[in-house]
């Protein structure tokens, strides 16, 4: 489906790539959803090897808990 300029959905598959890792990494759910769905609309599907593991944590941040 072409993308109209009313519409805000990314279409550049690089980016949505980046986009995608970064949110998987992050721990970011919903963000790894959208991309997902949106590179799927351009026909793209991203099956990863490997379990993801836990989010990274910052150097200096104690964990809690």
């Amino acid at each position: 489906m072409p993308q109209t300029s009313t519409d805000p959905r990314p279409t550049d598959p690089p980016f949505l790539f980046v986009t995608l890792l970064a949110a998987r990494k992050a721990g970011d759910r919903m963000l790894e959803s959208l991309a997902r769905g949106w590179l799927a609309e351009i026909g793209i599907h991203v099956v990863f090897a490997d379990a993801l593991g836990p989010p990274l944590r910052k150097k200096g941040v104690p964990d809690v808990g």
